[in-house]
């Protein structure tokens, strides 16, 4: 999802009610997408008893839906895209869980003083969308208590060609919307020298997961 890329009439006509709504139908159908459960693997061997999630930009909420339903006691959703946001709040009423959510229409940035910390912190496919990925990590990583877990695009010149492609099509429709392949190692080091280790990471042909826990204090 979104973060800061773009301007609030390109968010709305890229991430607009009909787009929330098929995704929306998707995931009922055919559960999360594949970082989304790659995520959910990795977060689950580390869950704190009870914890608290910040899910930042996550769409229709997929992950905290999947992780209220598997021990996390409360969370936050922080969405820019309001249609998204309303999918996200239909789905929580649907499942039962909508007074254990608090929805902010907002983004990290705007959002951020006002935000309380949580146990773990999720950023699925959001940082390909932001220009500034080292604000966002420091930012994001500064609200983790215990985990931090977030998906981006590989380093690798087929995804690279792709995303160029893509950027160039938005481009044609005058829309402005670009996405972005940061370097994980640039990346690793930010998140290292906050105090967090990977304790997993996985990948698919276009994706890489990580999720990284909080060193204990010496």
């Amino acid at each position: 999802m979104t973060v800061g890329c773009c301007s609030t009439e390109a968010l709305e006509l890229k991430f607009g009610p009909k787009v929330a709504a098929a995704e929306l139908h998707r995931y009922r159908r055919r559960g999360p997408r594949r970082t989304t459960r790659l995520l959910l693997e990795g977060v689950h061997d580390h869950l704190p008893a009870g914890a608290s999630l910040l899910d930042i930009s996550g769409g229709i909420g997929a992950l905290h839906h999947e992780l209220l339903a598997s021990g996390v006691a409360r969370a936050w959703a922080v969405e820019r895209s309001a249609a998204f946001l309303e999918a996200d709040e239909t789905e929580s009423r649907r499942r039962g869980h909508a007074e254990r959510v608090e929805f902010i229409h907002s983004d990290i940035r705007a959002a951020a003083g006002t935000l309380p910390s949580a146990d773990i912190v999720t950023l699925d496919r959001v940082v390909c969308c932001d220009p500034d990925y080292e604000q966002l990590l420091r930012l994001s990583l500064g609200k983790a208590r215990r985990l931090f877990a977030y998906s981006y695009p590989r380093d690798r010149l087929a995804v690279r060609a792709a995303m160029a492609m893509q950027n160039m099509l938005w481009r044609l429709r005058r829309l402005s919307f670009q996405v972005y392949v940061h370097s994980p190692e640039q990346m690793a080091v930010l998140i290292g020298a906050t105090g967090f280790r990977a304790v997993f990471q996985a990948r698919t042909p276009v994706w890489q997961v990580d999720v990284y826990a909080r060193e204990p204090a010496a």
